[in-house]
């Protein structure tokens, strides 16, 4: 698909080039043809980037600021796949890449400050410069892993040792999320993770056994 020009990207620009370029690296040529495709967007706590139902077209960075990823259950009830942070990218791309209504729920727990970008141009980049097929391909396995080692963890550690984890690798995030959100997404209810405060379950754990709890 032909390349078309936006409007005179941001100033701040640089960080999103610079960002991009610790996980690939991004060539000059190619950093001109996608750079007026880039725009920044603020969020306020609450608002969402993406609903179930809608059809997702956007990659975002994460300048500040945090998001959720989650979905609903059949009951309604909400199950947190992931939280993004400063540095993060997010847009889901399962949704993004199946074209189909989204799955998933993007909401902004805090007011946050963003850079987004057309999938659509993302991945007419992938056809025309390899140093975007080879970003592209690095997001994608970073993704992959993050997901293989959560589900690995839910199958194989008990509720326990998943908040002793949790707390050991985002301890940044402890003060910043509710209790309700953290135990959605470690897959317990709310009462069951007070329990676990309460019994000062915060040590590296033991052997872990098979099963959720």
């Amino acid at each position: 698909m032909p390349f078309m020009p936006g409007s005179r990207p941001d100033s701040h620009i640089d960080d999103l080039r610079e960002a991009l370029g610790r996980i690939s690296v991004v060539s000059n040529a190619s950093w001109e043809v996608i750079a007026p495709w880039c725009r920044a967007r603020q969020l306020e706590q609450g608002e969402f980037l993406l609903r179930a139902g809608e059809r997702a077209s956007q990659i975002y960075f994460v300048r500040s600021g945090l998001l959720r990823e989650f979905a609903l259950d059949h009951e309604g009830r909400s199950a947190t796949r992931r939280f993004c942070d400063q540095g993060d990218l997010s847009g889901s791309l399962a949704d993004l890449l199946s074209g189909a209504p989204a799955m998933t729920f993007i909401e902004a727990l805090e007011p946050s400050s963003l850079w987004q970008i057309p999938w659509a141009q993302v991945d007419a980049m992938t056809h025309a410069w390899p140093d975007w097929q080879l970003l592209v391909r690095r997001v994608a396995e970073n993704l992959y892993l993050r997901k293989t080692r959560r589900e690995f963890e839910m199958l194989t550690l008990s509720a326990a040792q998943r908040y002793e984890r949790f707390c050991a690798e985002h301890a940044s995030l402890l003060a910043r999320l509710p209790q309700h959100l953290i135990a959605s997404y470690l897959g317990i209810t709310p009462v069951h993770l007070s329990r676990l405060r309460g019994s000062g379950r915060s040590a590296p754990a033991t052997a872990a056994k098979p099963g959720r709890t």
